[in-house]
């Protein structure tokens, strides 16, 4: 009986020099075990150098060979330092022929005077592939066979209002026709990129590998997917406000999704969505630590009689729409909150009082005048309504299996 998929992903800071990509070959090494497949991003700040190429074809093409010529020397020098002088050699020529290719693009933008989405998805999801091919090549060094494959090859997506939606027959489909149900190499995988129905290039969006993570871990039917990154797993606090703040051992999905939406930063809470609905259990877990045991995120989540952990939201705008003219209105939060969706601003709280003389809602600091602008001129006719802006903090304790949540807002004098 063929023993089922481990699914590993590592993130940009697991990757960032010729050390860090040594440490993930020990530890893959270490769980040989298993038939592993390896999520990997782009070494720490590729992504953001890549995008920057963009803007500077448009504003500075001048300055383009530069910045080129600093992305090939440290994906060089990171070949050189982990690979023989032969598979170092090999590696810099297919990088070279990727940088010929994002310098045709880069052209192109230049004369266009403008970057396609199309053109960014692109030219960013090249520090994948550069980290899965340079992975691969060290795993078979070592004698762990090993090959590498773009999700792009395989991750079919169409883009919808709340974020990318994945079309898993397809994907299945085309995964199968890559990967054999009996492969024995180890598979190391591209994170972040994707391709529409069309095959048009796209991604998951920014830190979307660990959502990749999550895709191919279904995808592969997995026994387990395990994300690991620089912290020991998910804290109780933070520690630099909580100083008794220690690691969470067992959080059910919900829990998790509680405290990740509440401002706790190691796991976004759309990266669980597709184990959610296969049971599938998710460490969190440090590659600068791998003997630490991390966080388990499970169905049952472990004892769930007690408080798991307290998270804050700083940078938050409370904002305050009142009035008498509200009470007994119909369509008043249609026309308060359809104003904000046409903007563009994502509400993280609502409150309406049991009187419909006020309702309050929670934004983003960075949007907070904005918000109250806008809401303003949805309401310019009601002279009876006001709107008002309170900053805050916001907390919120997240207690046993079921996630209950309790909020605490303080008022800032």
């Amino acid at each position: 009986m063929k023993q089922a998929w481990t699914v590993h992903k590592f993130g940009g800071a697991s990757l960032a020099g010729p050390w860090e990509f040594c440490r993930v070959a020990d530890i893959l090494a270490e769980n040989k075990a298993a038939r592993q497949a390896v999520i990997v991003s782009a070494s720490y700040g590729v992504t953001d150098r890549l995008l920057r190429l963009l803007e500077t074809a448009v504003n500075s093409p001048d300055a383009l060979t530069k910045q080129l010529d600093s992305l090939r020397s440290h994906h060089e020098t990171l070949a050189a330092a982990v690979l023989s002088e032969e598979a170092a050699a090999a590696y810099t020529r297919d990088l070279d022929t990727d940088l010929a290719t994002v310098s045709s693009v880069l052209e192109a933008i230049r004369l266009l005077r403008s970057a396609p989405s199309e053109a960014a998805s692109l030219v960013s999801g090249f520090g994948e592939v550069w980290s899965a091919r340079l992975l691969s090549a060290l795993l078979n060094e070592r004698n762990i066979a090993s090959r590498w494959l773009h999700a792009g090859e395989v991750l079919t997506i169409q883009t919808a209002e709340l974020g990318p939606v994945v079309d898993w027959e397809t994907s299945s489909a085309r995964l199968g026709e890559r990967v054999d149900p009996d492969c024995e190499e180890l598979v190391v995988i591209t994170g972040y990129v994707a391709r529409t129905a069309e095959g048009v290039p796209t991604t998951l969006g920014r830190n979307g590998s660990d959502f990749s993570a999550s895709i191919f871990g279904v995808l592969l039917g997995a026994e387990t997917v395990c994300i690991w990154t620089d912290v020991d797993g998910v804290m109780s606090g933070d520690p630099r406000t909580v100083r008794e703040a220690a690691v969470i051992p067992e959080l059910s999905y919900n829990e998790a999704m509680e405290l990740a939406y509440f401002g706790a930063k190691v796991i976004h809470p759309g990266t669980m969505a597709p184990l959610i609905e296969r049971g599938i259990p998710l460490f969190i877990r440090n590659s600068f630590r791998p003997g630490a045991p991390g966080t388990c995120i499970s169905p049952q989540g472990g004892d769930g009689n007690r408080v798991k952990g307290i998270t804050t939201i700083d940078g938050i705008s409370l904002v305050n729409l009142e009035g008498a003219g509200m009470i007994g209105v119909p369509g008043t939060a249609d026309r308060l909150f359809g104003a904000l969706r046409d903007a563009g601003i994502s509400v993280v709280m609502i409150s309406q009082g049991s009187s419909e003389h006020s309702i309050c809602f929670a934004v983003p600091e960075a949007h907070g005048e904005r918000a109250r602008g806008i809401v303003r001129q949805a309401f310019a006719l009601e002279s009876s309504i006001s709107v008002d802006m309170i900053p805050y903090t916001y907390q919120c304790l997240v207690v046993g299996e079921v996630g209950i949540v309790v909020c605490h807002l303080f008022v800032q004098n």
